[in-house]
């Protein structure tokens, strides 16, 4: 397996409608505790995992995550939690990241998939609300 995906295809992945692979219903996670729900893609050719991990000592820290191929995390919402510095690069390699360069970001913050950093990239998530 590659150690990357591209943009092109994690945008169209984190896009793509998911059907989960059971038809049950879940427990939220317990303080400490990880919860993880597979789903596929309509043909089933794709495989996600939505996680869900709450915190052990401060437990309204909470983690939402959407990965594809087990490896690869296409969006981290995460809440409650540290501070999340951005890398800084020269050029930035999406625009709308631009302001965020370098940055300290407070939680609630929304990781992103981004090719040649994974999920290195953090965004505030009030920026969520004016989608």
């Amino acid at each position: 397996m590659a150690h990357f995906i591209t943009q092109q295809d994690a945008d169209f992945f984190f896009g793509m409608e998911k059907f989960p692979e059971e038809d049950k219903e879940y427990q939220f996670p317990s303080s400490g505790q990880k919860l993880s729900i597979a789903f596929n893609s309509s043909d089933k050719r794709e495989n996600f995992l939505f996680d869900i991990y709450r915190g052990s000592i401060n437990i309204t820290k909470i983690t939402y995550q959407n990965r594809v191929r087990k490896a690869f995390i296409l969006r981290r919402l995460d809440l409650d939690g540290p501070i999340h510095l951005n890398p800084e690069a020269e050029a930035v390699p999406l625009s709308f990241l631009e302001p965020y360069n370098g940055k300290e970001i407070p939680t609630p913050h929304l990781h992103l998939y981004v090719e040649g950093y994974g999920e290195k990239w953090a965004i505030p998530a009030y920026l969520l609300m004016k989608v």
